[in-house]
């Protein structure tokens, strides 16, 4: 599972990253019982928007993960549940995103996917993803 960085040093230094000011705090919590769908929008919400961002409509259509919005977690792949993570960050503003291992349990197409995606969104944010060798 990919991770966000949290903390208020890190919090504080993204001050200083654009008009969010925020750095995603902590690995979005995965509720297994509540369906993805809801979860976009709960994470949409709680930074003042009324639904979840453009960059994660789009990220559902790049993913081809449509069928995931009406499901609950807790019977999800590792992949699945992946991209769940994913989707629930995407669906809020951002400036820095630091994922640990965000490819890690996707299938080979997925994981070229989730590689550009970060890579293009690396244009305009800063973006930190790690992979284990």
């Amino acid at each position: 599972m990919f991770e966000l960085v949290s903390g208020a040093n890190l919090a504080n230094r993204a001050a200083s990253y654009g008009p969010t000011g925020i750095l995603l705090a902590s690995p979005p919590q995965i509720d297994d019982d509540t369906t993805l769908a809801a979860q976009m929008m709960t994470a949409a919400t709680g930074h003042g928007l009324v639904e979840p961002t453009d960059l994660a409509d789009f990220a559902i259509d790049v993913f081809e993960c449509d069928a995931l919005l009406d499901r609950v977690p807790r019977p999800m792949s590792r992949g699945e549940r992946q991209l769940c993570g994913l989707l629930i960050a995407f669906a809020r503003p951002f400036d820095a995103l630091f994922a640990a291992d965000p490819t890690g349990g996707l299938d080979a197409r997925r994981r070229q996917a989730v590689s550009e995606l970060l890579h293009d969104l690396a244009k305009d944010r800063l973006i930190v993803s790690t992979t284990p060798i």
